[in-house]
């Protein structure tokens, strides 16, 4: 009789516990189902119990294979809003010590190369130099890059000067230096006159970059030349050992005289008053004893000028929209790049401070690839944007619709890198 009882009280806590995990199971999948709240349930789910976990790691294992690499079928097209929050991973998308990078890009693109159409071993069609150089790809990168070698200056290849106000970006690698190599130097150099070295550029200015033993040194920022009203000449010698035989992401704005730049998230130039006279017409990077032979690589990739001409606000009020291509994301995904914060922002920023406005966000892309996939692609990254406005700055999701428009309404040409690069953009509309 004893063990009878014993057996009955098993039993009815056996289907206690069962019926708390069921509870839970169902909780969770209506949670999972609610994409604002998707965030959240990646922290607070841990708590549960193992079991459950197993469960729920086995739901969202499926989702995620849900994608296919190219091609997206009728029944992905349709997923629900929480699927598709839940395979964009929106953690990400967290811009940890990019928190504090202010930079904005402009919002005219003049110039742009990922050398996609280029040869390797060719050296590339839009950039210029007295030297040499070819396009080639490098171990663990999907980009083909511009390899700068020996003493050799690069321009890129624009209609007309730079205008007063315009940003430079490129991802910028380097590879062969440490123990017993010679060092290298290179510089990003602003002339007042076309020229394919700094000794021939006039009235200029640049900042040092040296790869060395010690590693990765942001050196000097100097102006020099006969215009010059103020000489300066100021050591920075930032030294970041992690940023040798790495890759790194240069960002530069040119505001009329004053001249900033960030490597990474960290900005090392900030000179009010570089760029005197004419200083700043013309681009050039300039290598410095890169020798192939002794084992060096240097090389730029994803390179884009663009000028800087209204804000985004006054932009929205007088068009009632606005486009930016500096949202930057991976390559056939929508997890948004960490040099996207500062742009980000300063959308976040203008919301904040006009809390009437209400956004539709809308996602376009160049026309490489299947319409079904761009469209997917377009819209997906279009949702990933709001949810960030909505996660990472506290904007109210009631403020923000989004949608994708894939290569339906393209702004320029699609068989130029650069048209390319204008169609694949982040339009905002005020609804």
């Amino acid at each position: 009789m004893k063990n009878i009882k014993i057996l009955l009280v098993f039993l009815i806590v056996l289907a206690s516990v069962q019926t708390n995990q069921a509870q839970i199971l169902k909780k969770l999948g209506k949670r999972v189902e609610n994409a604002a709240e998707n965030a959240v349930l990646r922290k607070s789910e841990q708590k549960v119990s193992r079991e459950t976990g197993k469960v729920m790691d086995t739901i969202l294992d499926g989702k995620k294979g849900e994608k296919g690499n190219k091609s997206i079928s009728n029944r992905q097209d349709k997923k629900s809003s929480a699927e598709r929050i839940e395979h964009t991973n929106v953690e990400q998308n967290g811009f940890g010590v990019y928190s504090d990078f202010t930079f904005v890009p402009g919002n005219k693109l003049l110039f742009y190369d990922d050398f996609a159409t280029d040869a390797t071993g060719d050296f590339p069609a839009n950039w210029e130099t007295g030297g040499s150089g070819e396009i080639v790809t490098i171990s663990g990168s999907d980009a083909k890059w511009l390899s700068l070698v020996r003493r050799s200056g690069y321009m890129p290849t624009l209609e007309n000067t730079l205008p007063e106000n315009y940003t430079i970006e490129f991802d910028l690698a380097n590879n062969g230096y440490g123990s017993g190599k010679p060092i290298s130097k290179l510089y990003i150099a602003f002339l007042s006159k076309k020229a394919y070295s700094m000794g021939a550029g006039g009235t200029l200015a640049d900042i040092e970059i040296l790869l060395s033993n010690n590693g990765f040194n942001v050196r000097n920022v100097e102006n020099f030349g006969g215009e010059v009203e103020v000489k300066i000449g100021n050591e920075i010698d930032r030294e970041i050992p992690e940023y040798l035989n790495n890759q790194v992401h240069i960002s530069i704005a040119v505001n009329n005289k004053r001249l900033r730049m960030w490597v990474n998230e960290e900005k090392m130039v900030d000179s009010p008053n570089l760029l005197q006279a004419n200083i700043g017409k013309y681009f050039i990077i300039e290598a410095r004893d890169i020798l192939p032979e002794k084992g060096h690589f240097v090389g730029v990739s994803n390179f884009r000028i663009s000028e800087a001409t209204e804000d985004l606000r006054s932009l929205l009020l007088k068009n009632g929209k606005f486009s930016t291509t500096g949202i930057y994301f991976e390559t056939d995904s929508w997890i948004v790049k960490k040099e996207s914060y500062g742009i980000l922002l300063d959308i976040a920023n203008m919301l904040r401070d006009n809390d009437d406005i209400t956004l539709q966000i809308v996602g376009h892309t160049d026309n490489r690839g299947e319409q079904d996939y761009n469209l997917n692609l377009s819209e997906n990254r279009a949702e990933t944007v709001k949810q960030i406005f909505v996660e990472e700055f506290g904007i109210r999701e009631d403020r923000l619709q989004f949608m994708g428009k894939g290569e339906t309404e393209a702004l320029d040409d699609n068989n130029t890198e650069k048209g390319r690069a204008n169609n694949r953009r982040v339009e905002f509309v005020k609804l």
